[in-house]
């Protein structure tokens, strides 16, 4: 069934399953043809017929060449820029080819400050509008509309995707003004705003010359689309799911079910911090992979992430904190569950000292593991440390008098002052006796940590298991969301047992096209690949080159590329630099465009005249044109048939069972490759 035809069915299913209440409701805005999925709109535009090559768009939106970018995509690929034309003053958009008859052809561009969109929200129909930016200050945003809107009620704001709850903000229809309640922290910077308001309570529309247009509330006529449809609520952008099918002539038969984990304290799942320098995790919840996968994420002290393990839900694991491979500093962990379409529940992050020089006393203040030129000593039990590097990173000022060798340090109306061989210290003037007298060793005035950071406002922990003293000032907020989830550098030294044994098979200089799987099950793997890829350069002959395919799944409007090329490089710097760029992310159902990612490799190796291979890298099955042709342009006989007339070995990292293994040892089968089992690519066992 045509694309087009089968969102309008699909919006007709949404607006009689969510109620009836704006078939007969205010005009519509504009064509359906045009809906918000994640941070984008996209817009289908009319079918290819194989000689039109000039393809107009509509949208109620101002775009301009300066502040909007479009991407053209033909049966849900992406399309090169330099294959198409847009004209910014006539909305159109001119190909060099005509695409072929029947070919589903959208844009999609990016929401800024001020676009507005129609969506479907609990089964009515509202007007979404993007709002300027947060700034880490700002808490009223001015609403830029060309409708009247006669009513406060039933608004809805969102930030960052996430619902704004009524009690934390006011919307003012009078003064379009929205404003955010002091009880809510304002929006930071470049946080994305959105507000909703219902089309019920639109009361017209400003003409050009700034006159009031009267719009029907109910029963009036509605607004016929160019096609001559219906008017219809287009579906909810929050799922991040394309709202077909993909080719059934079905409404939703692969439609991935609403993410239903919750998070924080609620997280079905804990981790434990033990005395043997131990980490158990435990997942309590049943989640299948790749569709729903667990991660144990850890963070270095400034919010990196440094390990992403991927850990089995519905059981226990303990891992050693030694084999983990962590240098010496302090870490946050949590349990993240994601799926394939973007939804994720993560449960609160704790902090975990890594001490690798266990003989020696470590200090942790507010996360960061402390570097002091004298050691810190343990004196019965008591840790000291410099004074003057204490106080000043508890933000203290501090002086000291040699005459008396006396100690003070203020902060916040607090005055210390201690005193060298006195156990009685000053708080204001209050006398305390301390259980360790301040001491000189080597030269270096050493103070008791625990009443320093306690008279301060600290809170202060003894960990046995790591030999360490740690201190926080407040509770620490570490954020688990996608976006705080920035990658820390690293040097990729480790060496891959299963990579290490693909080099042993390529005795001649070869091109090497990875093909990984970039879903959102897959962190992982790419974390494990980038770990040790350096190793598997240096250990093949050399002349070898190495290029990336990167891909995803078929989808309209996911703001992920589906396909990506990372050129040919002899450079094992310039490959990790190239595989750095690689975030799990997006996805939909399981099976992925793997056979189309393939076929791309081999395009890119066509020609060249090294010895040619393919290392495939995926957790799930592939899309088939056999089986699903509206996600896939080729069939897995095919991908095999072309792999042997090129001479291309492919290799696999992939699944040892079920309907993957089934698929993906044939590829391997077909020039005498191998399949290596993807539950061992994972950085835990690289320090074992």
């Amino acid at each position: 069934m045509n694309f087009k035809k089968m969102v309008l069915l699909f919006m007709v299913f949404i607006m009689f399953a969510g109620g009836l209440e704006s078939w007969t409701g205010t005009a519509s805005a504009y064509t359906p043809f045009e809906y918000r999925q994640n941070d984008y709109l996209v817009n289908i535009l009319e079918d290819g017929d194989g000689q039109n090559r000039v393809f107009k768009f509509e949208t109620p939106n101002k775009i301009t060449a300066s502040n909007t970018k479009l991407r053209l995509f033909i049966n849900a690929r992406e399309i090169e820029p330099e294959e198409y034309t847009v004209d910014y003053e006539s909305y159109t958009i001119t190909l060099n080819k005509a695409p072929y008859p029947g070919s589903e052809l959208s844009i999609k561009y990016a929401i800024i400050p001020t676009y507005e969109w129609k969506e479907g929200i609990s089964g009515g129909s509202y007007i979404g509008i993007a709002l300027s930016y947060g700034d880490d200050s700002t808490r009223v945003f001015k609403l830029t509309t060309k409708y009247i809107i006669n009513s406060s009620k039933k608004v809805v704001l969102k930030i960052d995707g996430n619902k704004v709850p009524n009690s934390e903000f006011t919307f003012n229809h009078e003064n379009y003004t929205i404003t955010i309640l002091a009880k809510r922290q304002a929006p930071r910077a470049d946080e994305e705003i959105y507000f909703y308001f219902p089309e019920t309570s639109i009361a017209g529309t400003q003409s050009s010359s700034g006159g009031t247009i009267e719009e029907p509330i109910s029963g009036g006529t509605t607004e016929q689309p160019a096609s001559g449809g219906t008017t219809v609520n287009p579906p909810s952008g929050e799922t991040g799911e394309s709202p077909v099918s993909g080719g059934t002539g079905s409404t939703g038969t692969e439609a991935e079910p609403e993410f239903q984990l919750l998070g924080g304290e609620s997280y079905p799942g804990s981790i434990t911090l033990n005395k043997n320098y131990t980490l158990t995790v435990k997942i309590t919840i049943q989640a299948k992979q790749p569709a729903y996968t667990s991660y144990l994420m850890v963070k270095n002290a400034s919010g990196e992430v440094v390990k992403r393990i991927r850990v089995k839900a519905g059981s226990t694991s303990t891992y050693s904190l030694r084999k983990i491979g962590l240098p010496s500093g302090g870490y946050y962990v949590y349990l993240k569950t994601i799926n394939q379409s973007g939804g994720l529940a993560a449960s609160l992050p704790i902090f975990v000292p890594i001490n690798n020089e266990a003989k020696h006393i470590k200090v942790f203040i507010s996360g960061y593991m402390q570097a002091y030129a004298q050691a810190p000593v343990n004196t019965n039990g008591n840790v000291l440390v410099p004074f003057r590097s204490i106080f000043e990173s508890l933000g203290a000022k501090v002086e000291w008098d040699s005459t008396t060798q006396t100690v003070t340090a203020t902060k916040e109306g607090k005055t210390i002052v201690l005193t060298i061989g006195s156990n009685i210290a000053y708080v204001n003037g209050v006398a305390i006796t301390l259980s360790a007298a301040p001491q000189l060793i080597n030269g270096t005035t050493m103070v008791p940590v625990r009443f320093v950071s306690e008279a301060l406002g600290g809170l202060v922990e003894w960990n046995v298991a790591a030999n360490s003293v740690v201190v926080f000032q407040s509770e620490p907020i570490i954020s688990t969301t996608v976006e705080s989830e920035k990658e820390a550098e690293s040097d990729a030294t480790s060496s891959s047992p299963i990579l290490t044994k693909i080099s042993k098979g390529i005795t001649a200089p070869t091109d090497i096209v990875f093909v990984i799987d970039v879903t959102g099950s897959m962190g992982g793997v790419i974390d494990y690949i980038k770990e040790t890829v350096k190793s598997f350069v240096d250990s093949v002959p050399a002349g070898s080159n190495f290029a990336i395919v990167a891909y995803r799944d078929i989808n309209y409007v996911d703001q992920n590329k589906n396909l990506e090329f990372y050129s040919f490089t002899n450079n094992k710097n310039e490959l990790k630099t190239n595989l750095d760029q690689l975030k799990a992310a997006g996805g939909g159902d399981e099976p992925e465009s793997g056979l189309d990612a393939i076929y791309m490799a081999m395009n890119k190796l066509s020609g060249r005249t090294n010895a040619k291979r393919i290392i495939f890298i995926t957790d799930a099955s592939v899309h088939d044109k056999g089986t699903t042709s509206a996600k896939s342009s080729f069939t897995l006989k095919q991908v095999i048939a072309e792999l042997k007339t090129n001479k291309v070995v492919l290799d696999a990292i992939a699944p040892k069972s079920g309907s993957a293994y089934k698929q993906i040892i044939q590829l391997v089968n077909s020039n005498k490759g191998k399949l290596y089992d993807i539950d061992d690519a994972s950085t835990i066992l690289l320090n074992k």
